[in-house]
């Protein structure tokens, strides 16, 4: 335990004492958040409590050890509380109880800033009743036991040891306790018309260690052959300009007009990334006029394709109930039928829209779809202020009455007169923090594979449907149309698209295909798998990527030196070899 440093001395310009054991949570110190609060001791932190399991042999001396474990760690905080009133003294019991309600928690402790745990704070204290200067007991629940590095140490190409068809890295791992490392492939970028062997397309990537433990994500037994139909990409745009796309003829949904045209301009999310903005080029519709629906449309004709993936980054949303508006997205065949596509329309007051999803040209489900300013599909990044109750001082004046002294014929010994006098009162108010962001998704896709039709569309769940009838029929176009029939929406546009050609025999319908400028991720902490795909925004968890017979729980590196192996489709190009990253912390008791 430490000294006790009295915290009433400390005026609010002065910088708050930090103790040695104080620890933060998710990064800010308890004593700047709550005046008056003050660590004291901690217990549970010096050492870890172990679980043998032996066994014995009939009446053979001692035991036979079979296997050791960590429990979970208790960490005790031991902590004082001073206040200057009853008041005061709640509020800020409250906002230490506020501070500490959380799920789970990182917690860097003052005298070992390189290391932090994660857990659950358990705010059950008892307390000496009727003080306003108190002491207490709080803990830490971490499942978890143990410590981590606070930076992460990401090993990339550039140290391994690269060969045609491997990459191999030495690590020396300086922790205590074996760290399970998050594996990271980032295939080569899609070239327009690209196929097998000519881009990044790749059938899997495997991940070995010295003791010959695996981590494979992908399907080996997808190859390249000339006899198969192979895969392709013919569209990866990003509307910096419309060249490429025509905005006249074609088919749209229900025949609607195309009366106008389109332009490239920014669209600015000044919230975006956490408040530093985000600003890119759009593709961006002009009306024209009509007493319908009427707007542009954006087109593209393509190779004969069976079956596809497409994906698009777009805008959507409203700054006033009255707006109207569409979008439409899907690939078409030679005679104008929508093979598979979405429509948003929104026709109606309000901030609601409605997703149709058609297949063979019917609209085979549909759902509703938030299209509000800030809507977490399409919208803008709102942004929030974080509030957090601080106490301050505050001089003030308070009448009084005294008497001056005794006089003559006065018996009570003295004249009675009113007197003011200043004194320090402490108060709380809401000060500013910072803020939090909510930002949108953006992403839409569609994919055909034979008869299944699968739609995401926003944040939307994902849907697919099986129309079997419409497992042979082919698209040559892809197309876009924006329209309104009255008040335009706030923001109709569309950031970028992509187009993939999907090999469409029974052979090379195994979807554990890797195309070009996707990322794999592989957690071995969890056994998570993770995919972002080309031309969207964010991951989606992915677990049949992972082999069944990966070693996740014996995947991790030992104190000492470390050898892993990366390892990918032996008919990728070179040129366009896979990019992998290795990251972990280091981990200790």
């Amino acid at each position: 335990m430490y000294d006790f440093k009295d915290t009433t001395s400390i005026s609010a310009e002065e910088s708050v004492f930090i103790p040695a054991e104080a620890m933060t949570v998710n990064g800010r110190y308890l004593e700047e958040l709550v005046s008056g609060y003050r660590t004291l001791y901690t217990k549970g932190r010096e050492s870890l409590g172990v679980e043998l399991d032996t066994y014995s042999v009939g009446t053979a001396d001692g035991e036979t050890y079979k296997s050791r474990r960590y429990p979970a760690r208790t960490i005790t905080i031991g902590f004082q509380l001073i206040a200057e009133s009853n008041s005061d003294f709640r509020d800020r019991f409250n906002q230490l109880n506020n501070i500490l309600s959380l799920e789970s928690a990182d917690f860097v402790f003052h005298d070992e800033e390189d290391r932090f745990y994660t857990g659950t704070p358990i705010f059950n204290a008892s307390v000496e009743e009727g003080n306003n200067s108190v002491k207490g007991e709080w803990e830490i629940y971490c499942a978890y036991p143990f410590k981590r590095s606070i930076d992460p140490i990401t090993l990339t190409m550039d140290d391994a040891e690269v060969t045609d068809n491997s990459a191999t890295w030495t690590i020396d791992y300086g922790g205590a306790y074996p760290a399970y490392p998050v594996l990271r492939a980032t295939f080569a970028g899609a070239e327009e018309g690209g196929e097998y062997t000519e881009d990044g397309d790749c059938g899997f990537v495997a991940f070995v260690d010295g003791n010959e433990n695996i981590i494979q994500l992908g399907n080996p037994d997808v190859i390249d052959r000339d006899d198969l139909s192979r895969a392709s990409t013919l569209i990866n745009k990003t509307f910096s300009t419309t060249n490429g796309f025509v905005s006249t003829g074609g088919h749209t949904w229900g025949n609607r007009a195309v009366t106008g045209s389109f332009s490239t301009s920014r669209i600015n999310d000044a919230y975006w990334n956490k408040g530093k903005g985000y600003a890119e080029m759009y593709a961006k519709p002009s009306y024209g006029s009509g007493t319908g629906w009427h707007g542009a449309i954006l087109r593209r004709t393509l190779a004969e394709s069976a079956d596809f993936d497409i994906s698009l980054v777009h805008r959507l949303c409203v700054s006033q109930a009255s707006q109207t508006g569409t979008f439409e997205c899907g690939a078409r065949s030679a005679d104008g039928v929508m093979v598979a596509g979405f429509v948003i329309d929104k026709t109606s007051n309000g901030t609601k829209a409605t997703v149709n999803y058609i297949v063979n040209n019917t609209i085979v489900g549909r759902d509703s779809i938030d299209v509000s300013y800030y809507n977490k599909n399409f919208g803008y990044c709102q942004r929030t202020p974080v509030y957090v109750q601080e106490p301050y001082k505050k001089i003030v004046y308070v009448k009084t009455n005294k008497k001056n002294g005794s006089s003559s014929g006065n018996a009570g010994g003295g004249n009675l007169f009113s007197n003011m006098i200043s004194q320090v009162e402490t108060y709380t108010r809401k000060v500013r923090k910072g803020w939090s962001y909510t930002q949108s998704n953006l992403n839409s896709s569609i994919s055909k594979k034979g008869g299944a039709f699968s739609f995401r569309i926003g944040n939307l769940p994902k849907r697919t449907f099986k129309v079997p009838s419409a497992e042979f029929i082919t698209s040559t176009e892809v197309s876009m149309y924006m329209g309104t029939k009255g008040t335009a929406m706030h923001t109709n546009a569309v950031h970028s698209i992509m187009f993939r050609k999907t090999a469409n025999t029974v052979f090379a319908k195994q979807p554990n295909v890797f195309t070009p400028g996707d990322i794999v991720e592989a957690d071995c902490n969890d056994a998570s798998v993770f995919v972002y795909r080309n031309g969207t925004i964010g991951g989606q968890s992915e677990p049949q990527y992972g082999a069944l017979g990966n070693d996740w729980e014996t995947f991790a590196l030992v104190a000492g030196t470390n050898y892993i192996r990366a390892t990918w489709s032996d008919w990728v190009d070179p040129a366009y070899k896979p990019q992998f990253e290795i990251e972990y912390n280091e981990v200790y008791i």
